[in-house]
């Protein structure tokens, strides 16, 4: 080999070996050495949903199996709230308990969504072996304007984010010089941490958050069973209890821990509409650790006139972190003493009176021609019925009124009709809607002669109360769930005036509209004691 080929050989060697040497450099860089950034990303984790459907007071029955527990609980003799509780399967490694008062924290969240703009959180880091490093203050939704946090690349930090969903207040770390040591101390806000130990890498690092809620939200919902007449007048005194101040939360474990003392927790619930028979308290938080044993409590409620006092719902479960739907369903216990069935259901005819051409129904039994715009009329009995008349409807095209004891239920007369259908031909317009807004014909909802209910799931069903108040319930689909119905325009029915201790005349009018159908079943109730 000439000296020129040993000198190119040469220097192909040390350029290989600087090469090498180079891109170990870098990549010790990457590792050991050198600057990262760290980039929040923030989210919250919604809590983990648990249903109850559970009841109130006096005398109790309860049987449990797995996951449903089903109570029978008595209000009075004859007012019951049938109580299932629902919970979900708990894996077992969803808590981490370390305190004699049975702290807990809520590990997993499935649901995701982000804060609202402006509320205040604190990212807190700690070096390797537990000390602290520095807080960095950040306003959601301004991430943009500051910058990330500078780290060394190669080294392993622990990330506490935690924040009590305010614009306002970020409560100090306690303890906060060592990591074992640190505490958020008495948190009487909504509660929400995260925590994460990452070694970084060189140039930008992602810490994707997640903040979880420590504490647990319900929400109660009371309502009156399809059984009971009236409506929901008045309630106050709704609490849950026992329940907490506050709570301490460790960051080395992640563990809360409370006070000895318990206080209770208030449930608001807005104005009460007229005429409702559901209604639904503000969220509201609970602030306690593990137990099976709290309770609801109502001071007073009023439902359909009748005034209870002193309602105890006992033995609700709360978990910290979890949300709940707390739902009271009230009814009544009843027995039919009179039934009497009505089936009109009438094709649309043309005749001829003196060459002149009509349009509307022959009723057979009868043996007589109803002109469109003409009433038919039905009668029924109730005699000493003291819970009031119930009128279930399976079929209806597509108007009717009401008459009790000679009083509407709707205007002065039958030409006054509670009309489903928007008829022009006939100069009819619907004056009745769910209580959620939507209409017949509307929203999805087929037109009410399209559809068809049961004796034992109606299409539509009159409730007159002992009081002579109307309330009437309806359903969206063929035999589909009842809901409450309303009058459109803020219009209202007629009170009416029922005997309850002696007979009473109810009539089922309708005005003939081409085809014309009401098929149903007029009952009249009385109240029972509820089985025990």
């Amino acid at each position: 080999m000439n000296k020129i080929a040993k000198f190119q050989s040469l220097f192909y060697i040390v350029v290989l070996l600087f090469t090498i040497q180079s891109c170990q450099k870098s990549d010790d860089d990457a590792v050991n050495g050198g600057e990262s950034t760290v980039k929040i990303s923030l989210s919250v984790g919604e809590p983990d949903e648990e249903n109850i459907t559970i009841g109130s007071t006096k005398t109790t029955t309860r049987t449990s199996e797995s996951k449903v527990q089903i109570s029978s609980v008595a209000i009075s003799d004859n007012i019951t709230m049938d109580v299932t509780v629902i919970r979900d399967d708990e894996p077992s490694n969803l808590y981490v308990r370390t305190s004699s008062q049975g702290s807990a924290k809520a590990a997993t969240s499935t649901v995701t969504k982000t804060l609202d703009k402006d509320i205040k959180y604190r990212v807190a880091v700690y070096n390797n072996d537990g000390s602290h490093l520095s807080n960095h203050d950040y306003a959601y939704g301004n991430e943009a304007s500051t910058p990330g946090i500078k780290l060394d690349a190669g080294k392993t930090y622990t990330f506490i984010v935690y924040s009590v969903n305010s614009k306002t207040d970020l409560p100090n770390i306690s303890n906060q010089g060592s990591l074992n040591n640190a505490i958020l101390s008495n948190i009487s806000a909504d509660l929400m941490y995260f925590k994460k130990t990452m070694t970084l890498t060189h140039g930008n690092n992602d810490l994707s958050a997640v903040l979880k809620h420590q504490f647990s939200q319900i929400t109660t919902t009371i309502q009156m069973d399809n059984s009971m007449t009236g409506s929901i007048g008045a309630i106050s005194g709704t609490q849950i209890t026992p329940t907490k101040a506050g709570a301490t939360l460790k960051f080395s474990n992640n563990s809360l821990t409370f006070p000895n003392d318990t206080q209770n927790s208030n449930i608001s619930f807005e104005t009460i509409p007229a005429d409702a028979r559901a209604i639904t308290s503000n969220a509201a938080m609970l602030i306690s650790p593990n137990t099976t044993s709290a309770a609801f409590k109502i001071g007073s409620i009023t439902l359909d006139s009748e005034t209870k006092t002193n309602i105890s719902v006992p033995d609700i479960k709360i978990n910290p972190g979890r949300k709940y739907n707390l739902i009271l369903n009230f009814r009544t216990c009843t027995k039919d003493v009179t039934s009497d069935a009505m089936n009109w259901k009438y094709e649309e005819q043309s005749w001829y009176e003196w060459l002149t051409k009509y349009t509307g129904i022959y009723k057979t039994d009868e043996g007589k021609y109803y002109k469109n715009n003409e009433v038919i009329k039905n009668t029924f009995s109730a005699p000493k019925a003291d819970y009031g008349f119930q009128f279930d409807i399976t079929e209806l095209d597509n108007a009717f009124n009401m008459q009790v004891n000679n009083q509407f239920i709707l205007g002065t007369s039958t030409n006054d009709q509670i009309q489903f259908q928007t008829n022009t031909r006939l100069n009819t317009v619907r004056n009745i809607q769910f209580i959620d807004g939507t209409e017949y014909s509307l929203n999805g909802i087929p037109e009410v002669y399209n559809m068809k209910g049961s004796s034992t799931k109606p299409l539509i069903r009159i409730l007159i109360s002992r009081n002579g108040e109307v309330t009437m319930l309806g359903s969206k689909s063929s035999e589909g769930v009842l809901v409450p119905l309303r009058l459109k325009n803020n219009a209202k029915f007629n009170k009416v005036l029922w005997n309850g201790e002696g007979n009473n005349t109810v009539v089922v009018s309708q005005k003939v509209d081409g085809k014309t159908v009401v098929i149903g079943k007029g009952t009249g109730r009385d109240r029972i004691a509820c089985p025990k």
